[in-house]
């Protein structure tokens, strides 16, 4: 059964689950003309980039969009949340914030999407929080936003793979440069 809106939907496109599992993270690069290709709704190839993952919790994506006289444009927001405040996380979240970045959103049903393609997008606020209690929340709510003039493509994770990315794994995920080189602590 197709879920197509051309040709109509029926209640079995209900099937999906909603949230976001993972975020990756990237530096925005201004890429030259065709460095990016797409394939309508998806894209099909990316520079070798480096790439951050950040398991988190709490987190949404949503995507408004707008038709006025300048256009069509697309709003993109993000918004997650880090747990357990240490220094490092602090240090590094203060860089990212002045820096434009590209993100990628992996939702809980398997599927990728790519924010900031084009365009780049910002950390617009960081709120670092520690509750009253010990079950509140110690960390960071962050929240990140962009405008693009095309929907946030979808991806796969094997296009991911197959252009190099670096997805950190087995530790604390921080977005550490010096230069090319990365350093984790």
């Amino acid at each position: 059964m197709s879920c197509a809106l051309t040709r109509g939907r029926t209640e079995g496109c209900r099937d999906n689950q909603g949230g976001v599992r993972n975020v990756y993270l990237l530096k925005y690069v201004d890429y030259p003309f065709g460095s990016i290709a797409l394939n309508g709704q998806e894209v099909t190839s990316f520079p070798a980039a480096t790439l951050f993952k950040y398991e988190t919790q709490d987190a949404s994506y949503s995507e408004t969009i707008s038709n006025d006289e300048n256009g069509v444009s697309f709003s993109q927001n993000l918004t997650f949340t880090l747990t357990k405040q240490d220094l490092l996380t602090t240090n590094e979240l203060d860089i990212a914030q002045r820096i434009d970045l590209r993100y990628i959103v992996e939702f809980n049903d398997g599927t990728f999407r790519f924010g900031g393609l084009y365009n780049g997008a910002q950390i617009t606020s960081i709120t670092i929080n520690s509750g009253g209690s010990k079950s509140d929340l110690n960390g960071y709510q962050i929240n990140i936003q962009g405008s693009e003039e095309i929907s946030a493509p979808f991806t796969t994770l094997d296009v991911i793979s197959e252009n190099n990315f670096l997805l950190l794994e087995d530790s604390f995920y921080y977005l550490l440069e010096t230069g090319d080189k990365i350093i984790l602590q």
